[in-house]
């Protein structure tokens, strides 16, 4: 009993520490997000904060602003300054303060526009160049790099200047400014808002709809992205964000052009992993075609389990039996490993790119999460079409995955040697051969209904679409397999491989039968 709550213990731990993992590698690739770009994200969701009331109306906002973006900004404030009451601040900033703001952000408009007009930022008409400027003015602005030369700063470069300036300014003051416990409370609660907002990765600067609302997005190069970005981005997240965001301009902004998007960026990356799976299957025949000899060393050995000096014996001659046939039993595991990070770029390539972000496909925006159509879903557009993409990515995962063990165990059942000697535990027991891969199974089952439910919908499509995929992969795969050990039975002819071993077993089976049959029949027959 005490045994198998250690290996229940056990299990539980690679449980655990391969969730950590997959969330912690989830965040290894940066998000293309310039400082620009948060400036009209923040600006998108909350207006000009130095206003003097909680709402905004039409004249406060951009020319071109629709009635539902107002109204998104307005919520978001109320929001926002609720969050700031049950902190113990009831009220907005002094008036006094708010107009100190808005003069400092008119005069940073007029003094720095045209850096958006002349090429030093961008190549803006005039007057969408001031409302980019505005934008930076009270989100961010502007700083030179160790060159001198100018650009966009960190957000609240300006807001923190600008705020001590206010506090020795007669007109405002001590008295009159917020506290510093205000401003903290006040930009933390902000920037929460953009935290998950990492659909920024286009070639080109322009705008795109996110959220109901228009943003301008800075553009960006691939030297850029590995420059700026590192390796991974450049060589995998940003080629194919670039690929969606060619699609899906090309293709017209309808949502079935971001599904084609996906469905070519699922095939290139399934193109990938098929060349290493190809590496994967010769490395697993030549290990078939060496299994009856390691059978025979088993069976040479067959106190290993718990002997010593057997257990040491079998490892060398087994190690010495792989290098002669130049077999790699860590080989599959360095693939697994090579595949996880291109996986994790698809999944930050569907996450940033601003073109998928913009469209929505039967009503639903492509980067909804899943868990925002089952816990919002009265508030949610196209709800229920995301419900649909978990539900069919979760059963065709969950098939991809037991095709492959339902193979492995009816390789093992109709292939494995008859002479092997099963390998048994410390009580004597028979080990299964596929337990760890059973393991695996269960496990990566279970990452996709949890991974699943906080991805993108467009995430959801791509799994389902690589699911699909490679439960085609693994049946052609099986059935190349099995042609070629039956190509290798024939040459050979010496019953060594593992079709040979098959094929005396049907024969066995038959004889039986024919026998039977034989006897039963009468003699006057």
């Amino acid at each position: 009993m005490r045994k198998h709550s250690h290996t229940f213990i056990k299990r539980l731990a690679i449980v655990f520490g391969a969730i950590v993992t997959v969330f912690g590698l989830s965040g290894c690739t940066k998000s293309f997000c310039t400082n620009q770009d948060k400036a009209n994200q923040l600006y998108a969701s909350y207006g000009n904060i130095f206003t003097d009331s909680i709402n905004v109306s039409a004249d406060d906002v951009d020319a071109g602003v629709s009635a539902e973006e107002i109204t998104k900004q307005n919520t978001n404030r109320t929001t926002l300054y609720s969050t700031l009451a049950s902190n113990g601040i009831n009220s907005l900033p002094d008036k006094s303060f708010q107009a100190f703001m808005n003069n400092k952000v008119t005069t940073f408009v007029d003094d720095n526009y045209t850096m958006w007009t002349d090429g030093t930022l961008a190549d803006l008409e005039t007057s969408k160049a001031k409302i980019v400027a505005e934008h930076v003015g009270i989100y961010s602005g502007i700083t030179a790099d160790d060159s001198g030369n100018k650009k966009v700063g960190v957000l609240w470069t300006n807001f923190d200047i600008w705020y001590e300036e206010a506090l020795t300014d007669s007109s405002v003051g001590v008295l009159k400014a917020p506290s510093s416990q205000f401003v903290t409370l006040f930009k933390s609660t902000i920037e929460k808002t953009i935290a998950s907002n990492t659909a920024c990765i286009s070639p080109v600067s322009e705008e795109f709809t996110q959220g109901g609302s228009t943003i301008y997005i800075e553009g960006k190069t691939w030297g850029q992205a590995f420059h700026d970005y590192g390796f991974l981005e450049g060589l995998f997240v940003y080629p194919f964000a670039y690929i969606i965001h060619v699609i899906s301009e090309n293709f017209g902004d309808t949502g079935w052009a971001q599904i084609l998007a996906i469905v070519v960026v699922t095939l290139l990356a399934r193109i990938i992993t098929v060349i290493s799976s190809i590496f994967q299957s010769r490395s697993q025949a030549k290990q078939q075609k060496i299994q009856p000899m390691i059978n025979a060393l088993n069976a040479k050995y067959p106190n290993a389990t718990y002997d010593k000096e057997q257990k040491n014996a079998l490892a060398m001659e087994q190690a010495t039996l792989m290098k002669k046939a130049k077999v790699h039993p860590l080989l599959p595991m360095l693939f697994m490993i090579i595949q996880f990070p291109l996986f994790i770029c698809v999944w930050s390539a569907l996450q940033g790119s601003a073109a998928l972000a913009s469209g929505n496909w039967l009503g639903l925006s492509l980067t909804t999460t899943v868990s925002t159509c089952f816990t919002s879903y009265s508030s949610t557009p196209g709800a229920i079409v995301g419900i649909c993409i978990f539900i069919f990515m979760t059963i065709a995962n969950v098939l991809s995955s037991l095709t492959g063990l339902w193979l492995n165990n009816w390789r093992t059942k109709n292939f494995g040697s008859p002479t092997a000697q099963p390998k048994k535990d410390d009580n004597g027991a028979a080990i299964d051969p596929n337990k760890s891969m059973k393991w695996m199974t269960y496990i990566m089952m279970f990452f996709v209904v949890i991974m699943g439910w906080s991805l993108p919908a467009a995430m959801g499509i791509y799994w389902f679409l690589g699911a699909v995929i490679a439960i085609a992969q693994t049946i052609l795969t099986e059935a190349i397999t099995t042609h070629t050990r039956h190509k290798m039975m024939a040459e050979t002819g010496d019953g060594s491989d593992l079709a040979a071993i098959r094929r005396s077993s049907h024969h066995n089976d038959s004889n039986k039968k024919d026998k039977k049959s034989k006897s039963d029949k009468p003699l006057w027959r």
